[in-house]
């Protein structure tokens, strides 16, 4: 995206005017006219030489002008998220609230922004009035965040979010379409500085489409630190209209519904710090001030609350940490002016946090957070100066953190202490009932690679070239920015029988019975994963400064340097066994799939474990005997490391012959982790299965999983093809760490792994469940 303006920095708004407009258009100018008189009471002039209602007035450089009297907040509203509910954003001193329907299918969505990190955590409602939280958060790639919107930003049909940081110099819009897969943020260019507040919103006028606009505030501009920038979306751009000077920051903004038959308000907080209430509209192209709420006390918040059966909204003002609450309804609202009643004080003894509406048909309740966190309630107005408390919360040994309306109720949340981001979750009923509802923790705000998966998905599809089994053939690759290479091979699609004959002395109960099954064509490795290739992921650091020694920048090194790798060991992982040329060792199940995510990043090709199938299909390379090569045992010293041969150790790959596909050690050497969880074939054979087409029996717990082959330290018969050995919880026994690591198994010296890339590449959300199982840390 672009943006497109020039900006005349001269000029300077009159004495005794704090908001001021550049219209290029003197015919739009005029027209406002007599929408300024009649909000001002006075003639309004537009014209170089004029006349203008305050004396000190002038004009710059001849550019036409338009002068509104007393702060305005220019920020008018975009599409409905309904008809009922406008998104309303919510702020505590470490969060945004907000709703929006994020996922496209007509149901209010929640989601809680962190202004530390910028992460989001999104809930979404799936079904009518149950709500799915992601697993994940989303990262938005903006620290210091100070403003967010939500509107219909960069799809028709679905919201998304705007987020801006002053300090980071930065606006980008996140989409959230799913709640299995992240998106990329996308980053808006700009040539303002410090952009501190955002409004998603329909400015109107020529080249308007249907995506919302924006209108940006900012701060740290030069020779007027704050302005206003109108952002025009094309749908490939957001591309500037116009541009002016405010004399103080704009702070909470939002939009309101005034009527069906009306356009919708812009509203928010001007002043350093805030004392006016300013609301305007845009809808036909330019700033049209509708009314405004001065002299309010420094600091003030606001919400806005349907109370009346009149259809306007009533705005409640607060200051928080202070006792007390104010109401001013609107009473009256047409196309050119909102007017405000007198203001009612409402008693309220404790100091408040903050006012959140739960949606509904007036009088609608709300929920108020007092004494730092300590206390809430669920209230009602009875009358214009009385509330009636009809729930008071406790929050335990906690703190309530914020909250997020529902028209079912209201998500509470949760934090163990002041000054710390929302953590827990605790759903409330309109009629304040907690037992029995929803709780839990909220995803957390650890790091997650998550959000690099739908990037490394388009750098694989920008790079792939080959599509059909015809074209597969054997590939030497050298991982990006080394010198390390390995070597894929592979392997045509086809049906086998899975698992041991009757006639198998040496089969297992858990390997019968066999069945037929068919797989896709795929590549796979020719030899184990190295300590050469592993360490790369292993190690940051060192793979980084290898990058700099050759001098060689890879595009996607930032994605792969996104994703998680493995805590630093805390032994010699090799247990002195050897580590060039050798099989890398002792890695989780966990630690193998996100090695493929990170190779997968660094290389442009999809990456992942074998399933069982696969792994079997190809050691078997065609065969239906016990081994690759047959089913005389006294032939394995020529094609695998095991207990009679290996000396107890692993031994370099590659070094034994190849089985009929030219896979080397499929048989013994270190056993290989498959993508599957570990069942007896009885259980996961349905009755009448004739075929299985591509099985993965998809993990649901971290133990145990299927690891083949058997090892340098086992008997012949683990060395099978058929044969299978699971995962158990003794394999990380001694770990020392607290909680045991996801990323070692100290007492499984004999597992390692070789990796698949299959020839159709899944989408983004199949790419998660191949690499992020979900069960790791349990």
């Amino acid at each position: 995206m672009q943006n497109c303006f020039a900006a005349d920095s001269e000029s300077s708004p009159a004495a005794g005017y704090r908001l001021w407009f550049f219209a290029d258009i003197r015919a739009a100018v005029i027209r406002l006219r007599s929408h300024m008189r009649h909000l001002i009471g006075g003639p309004t002039e537009v014209a170089s030489g004029s006349r203008c209602p305050s004396p000190g007035a002038r004009i710059g450089r001849g550019r036409r002008l338009l002068f509104v009297p007393r702060a305005l907040l220019l920020l008018a509203l975009g599409t409905l998220l309904s008809t009922a509910q406008v998104p309303f954003v919510y702020e505590s001193p470490l969060e945004f609230f907000a709703s929006g329907d994020f996922d496209g299918d007509g149901r209010m969505d929640v989601v809680i922004v962190d202004k530390s990190s910028g992460k989001c955590r999104f809930a979404y409602q799936l079904q009518p009035g149950q709500y799915t939280w992601a697993e994940d958060n989303r990262a938005s790639g903006v620290r210091g965040v100070t403003g967010i919107s939500v509107g219909r930003l960069l799809h028709p049909q679905r919201d998304a979010l705007a987020i801006t940081s002053a300090d980071a110099n930065l606006l980008v819009l996140l989409e959230a379409p799913s709640p299995t897969m992240a998106s990329q943020p996308r980053e808006v260019p700009l040539e303002v500085m410090g952009p501190n507040v955002v409004l998603a919103c329909d400015i109107g006028g020529e080249g308007n489409t249907p995506l919302a606009d924006l209108i940006l505030g900012s701060i740290y501009n030069s020779p007027d630190p704050n302005l206003i920038t109108l952002l025009r979306n094309t749908g490939t751009q957001l591309r500037s209209l116009s541009q002016f000077p405010i004399e103080h920051p704009v702070a909470r903004p939002n939009r309101l519904s005034l009527g069906t038959n009306l356009a919708e308000v812009a509203l928010g907080l001007v002043g350093d710090p805030p004392s006016e209430l300013v609301l305007s509209r845009f809808d036909t192209g330019q700033p049209e001030v509708l009314g405004n709420v001065p002299d309010l006390p420094p600091g003030t918040a606001y919400a806005i609350a349907h109370l009346r059966a009149t259809g306007l909204p009533d705005f409640i003002f607060y200051q928080p940490g202070q006792p007390g609450l104010r109401l001013r309804p609107v009473t009256h609202a047409d196309r050119y002016s909102v007017a405000f009643g007198a203001e009612t004080r409402l008693e309220w003894s404790r100091p408040v946090d903050n006012v959140f509406v739960l949606p509904g048909p007036p009088p609608q309740k709300l929920l108020i957070l007092s004494e730092e966190g300590q206390q809430a309630a669920l209230v009602q107005f009875e009358t214009p100066d009385r509330l009636r408390t009809l729930k008071e919360l406790s929050s335990g040994l906690e703190r309530f953190t914020g909250a997020l309306p529902v028209p079912e109720g209201v998500f509470l949340l949760f934090a163990p202490t002041n000054h710390r981001p929302s953590w827990r979750y605790q759903f409330c009923t309109a009629t304040g009932e907690t037992e029995g509802q929803p709780a839990g923790l909220l995803p957390s705000l650890a790091d997650s690679d998550v959000n690099t998966i739908p990037a490394i998905y388009q750098a694989i599809m920008a790079k792939l070239d080959v599509r059909t089994e015809a074209e597969m053939k054997p590939y030497t690759n050298t991982i990006p920015g080394t010198q390390v290479r390995y070597v894929m091979i592979p392997v045509p699609g086809g049906e086998f029988i899975m698992g041991s004959r009757d006639d198998d002395p040496e089969g297992r109960p858990d390997e019968r019975p066999a069945h037929r099954v068919r797989i896709a064509p795929f590549w796979i490795g020719m030899c184990e994963v190295t300590w050469n290739e592993f360490e790369l992921f292993m190690y940051p650091d060192d793979e980084k400064r290898i990058r700099q020694e050759l001098g060689v920048e890879n595009p996607t090194d930032p994605l792969a340097d996104a994703v998680a790798r493995p805590s630093k060991p805390y032994t010699e992982m090799s247990f002195g066994m050897g580590k060039d040329g050798y099989p890398a060792i002792s890695m989780t199940h966990h630690a193998a799939n996100k090695y493929c995510q990170w190779l997968s990043a660094k290389t442009g090709h999809f990456y992942r474990l074998p399933t069982e199938a696969e792994w079997e299909y190809a050691c078997r390379a065609g065969t239906t005997t016990a081994y690759s090569f047959g089913d005389d045992v006294t032939l394995l010293d020529q094609y695998a490391w095991y207990e009679d041969n290996s000396d107890f150790k692993y031994q370099k790959v590659g070094r034994k012959k190849p089985n009929p596909w030219g896979l080397y050690d499929m048989h013994g050497n270190v056993a290989e982790w498959c993508l599957d969880q570990y069942e007896p074939y009885e259980k996961l054979l349905a009755p009448g299965t004739e075929v299985l087409v591509n099985p993965w029996n998809r993990a649901t717990r971290p133990y145990p999983h299927v690891t083949r082959g058997g090892s340098y330290d086992d008997p012949p018969w683990r060395l099978r093809s058929a044969a299978r050995r699971p995962s158990d919880r003794s394999w990380k026994m001694r770990d020392p760490q607290l909680p045991k690591s996801i990323w070692w198994l100290t007492d499984a010296p004999f597992v390692g792994f070789r990796i698949v890339r299959p020839l159709e590449v899944p989408p983004p959300e199949e790419m998660k469940k191949y690499w992020i199982s979900g069960t790791e840390r349990d």
